[in-house]
């Protein structure tokens, strides 16, 4: 119980101004007094307010301003917005030069006749032979996804990935509780007990489950070029739905620190309703209440509100048209493990309005993360070390599904103790955008097919049944990130143990050496030691070498940063097993060096 503690009260700055849920109008919702008391003016006759059009400039990758609109309300009105304007910044003044208020807005336009671009569209072709050869053996049979164009739109589910950034399926029970309670009473779904993740932190598991591919597949099959840095061609799995006549959205609560914020980003609006144009002028003006590595306010809301507000407002499209979500929330659960209970009342009025309003039957919903919390006293412990490997994932399906594809439905109830992955969850989206699939002969002869190849697949659809005999080798899970193995402990001075603590820091130095302001690291201490070995009842993958794994957790000097490592040693090689993690904060200790995948490991010099 020492790490469970309760979340600090909350409390944003109140708003002179928002946003209609239905429509475009912009409401007053202050009184004089209010304003007096909030904002410190005197007299509310002399306040001027106006509001700007914003639009993002995608060639020149700048926000543009139109022109100022003047505007003057009183407590309880409100004023039409120009037509087709999505993003508006607020601001007043009290007389002076100076604004005592700012603030920004958006609104849910109709775009259920969106033609966003996909990019390379013509080299669809081209494209679909550079994955497969990128999968490699790992390839998933999806050309089915073609006849899908062929559906009747009643035959169309509508999917939502609703994430939540940092929390493990226990946490997830823990601090949820009453979010929990509600989808066990009141909804169909299956818990996925056996969710492992497969990368360190949000991109590598993300990329998997919007692509099935790996990051550094990504890489080799659609950013080819050097120096590229935006991945608009790549082949990320709202492009299918868009394709089959789906409306798209992609919301995320933060810019700089999203899923792609410090990895290769789209140069193009990649989703019909995208907000991160004016996430990124919030988080330039008006964010405050930082909390160890984000802001949690922005202007008169909780940060986390910018994609809950925007759910609302999608709320009479998700109810009668076909829709492809993602919405990513992480500014209030990446740090601290009992943050998550601040948005348990949130969730509840969510899915209270998804279920009177009939999205729920009409909706796959997929709640889940991307791993547990990756740092902290809690991440010390066995129990924050597995936990930090197994995110939540509950799927969530209307009850007219069940009944329609019975068997479909009993596989994936069967599924809840098995190893699954990322990977899996895009084969599953695969089939829900072509429900042709789940046809029970189809889904027989899928299954024999698994049953007699030589390699068990690296992404298995949910609503097969995944093979009780699968390992984390045949899975995509690297042996650092593997929950199945039995772990045995060995002493910090084994030699071996020794070896390959020099080993993990002697890597960390080599990324830094082409950055002198960044200060050599030493080993200070081998804080634990434990060899990876698969269970007795896993069967070995007799291509495998299965040399001696060694998981690590390790502090360096100066700094004391405490890193986690898997070393693979064979006779007299060495290998690093997974990436190299950092299991306690940075801060302002990599103040120096810009490289966001690099601050992790720089102390630089004072």
């Amino acid at each position: 119980m020492q790490y469970i503690g309760s979340p600090p009260k909350l409390k944003c700055k109140k708003s002179i101004t928002r946003a209609s849920d239905l429509g475009s109008r912009l409401w007053w919702t202050m009184t004089d007094k209010e304003i007096q008391h909030y904002y410190k003016v005197n007299d509310t006759n002399k306040i001027n307010c106006h509001y700007t059009p914003l639009q993002h400039n995608y060639t020149l990758s700048v926000n543009t301003f139109g022109t100022e609109i003047s505007f003057k309300l009183l407590f309880n009105q409100s004023i039409e917005i120009i037509p087709e304007t999505e993003f508006i910044r607020v601001r007043c003044s009290d007389g002076q030069k100076q604004y005592f208020y700012e603030d920004y807005h958006f609104f849910a336009l109709n775009k259920t006749n969106s033609k966003i671009i996909l990019q390379e569209k013509s080299k669809d072709n081209v494209r679909r032979k550079e994955l497969r050869n990128a999968r490699g053996r790992h390839a998933i049979k999806d050309n089915s996804y073609m006849k899908n164009k062929t559906n009747m739109p009643g035959q169309q589910l509508s999917i939502m990935i609703l994430g939540i950034d940092s929390v493990s399926h226990l946490n997830f029970l823990r601090h949820m509780k009453r979010t929990a309670d509600f989808i066990r009473k009141h909804l169909n779904y299956v818990e996925f007990w056996g969710f492992n993740k497969v990368g360190d932190n949000t991109y590598p598991n993300l990329i998997p489950l919007l692509t099935g591919l790996a990051s550094d597949e990504l890489k080799l099959s659609c950013m080819r070029a050097k120096g590229m840095n935006y991945i608009d061609g790549c082949p990320f799995i709202w492009k299918r739905f868009k394709e089959a006549g789906y409306i798209t959205a992609f919301l995320e609560d933060v810019a700089e620190s999203s899923i792609f914020g410090v990895n290769p980003i789209f140069k193009y609006q990649p989703t019909d309703y995208y907000i991160r144009p004016i996430t990124l002028e919030m988080e330039k003006k008006i964010q405050y209440y930082y909390s160890v590595n984000v802001n949690l306010c922005m202007g008169g809301r909780r940060t986390v509100d910018l994609v809950l507000e925007m759910v609302h407002k999608l709320m009479p499209f998700l109810q009668t048209e076909n829709f492809f979500s993602l919405f990513w929330l992480l500014s209030m659960t990446q740090d601290l493990i009992y943050m998550p209970k601040l948005l348990d009342n949130d969730f509840v009025d969510l899915f209270e309005r998804f279920q009177t309003s009939g999205i729920f039957n009409k909706t796959v919903v997929l709640l889940m993360s991307d791993h547990g919390l990756r740092w902290g006293s809690f991440r010390g412990t066995y129990q924050g070390m597995m936990e930090e490997r197994q995110p939540l994932l509950v799927a969530i399906y209307p009850t007219w599904f069940k009944q329609k594809y019975a068997k479909a439905v009993y596989n994936l109830e069967n599924n809840a103790k098995r190893l699954t992955t990322f990977y899996d969850v895009y084969a599953t989206l695969l089939d829900l955008l072509n429900l042709d699939n789940l046809r029970p002969s189809t889904l027989q002869a899928r299954s024999k097919e698994i049953l007699e190849s030589d390699v068990i697949p690296r992404g298995i659809s949910l609503f097969l049944s995944v093979p009780e005999t699968r390992t984390c080798e045949n899975a995509g899970i690297a042996k650092q990130w593997c929950t199945c193995y039995q772990r045995t402990e060995m002493p910090t001075n084994d030699g071996q143990v020794q070896e390959a603590a020099r080993y993990t820091v002697k890597l960390i130095n080599e990324q830094l050496k082409s950055y002198p302001q960044c200060r050599v690291l030493y080993l200070n201490s081998i804080l634990e030691a434990v060899m990876l070995t698969p269970h007795n009842t896993i069967i070995r993958d007799v291509n495998n070498d299965y040399g001696v794994d060694i998981s690590l957790r390790l502090q360096t000097k100066p700094g004391l940063a405490v890193f986690e490592s898997t070393v693979r040693i064979a006779g007299s090689k060495k290998k690093l097993a997974s990436t190299i993690s950092r299991l306690n904060l940075y801060e302002s200790q990599s103040y120096c060096i810009k490289k966001s995948e690099l601050k992790m490991y720089c102390y630089c010099h004072r």
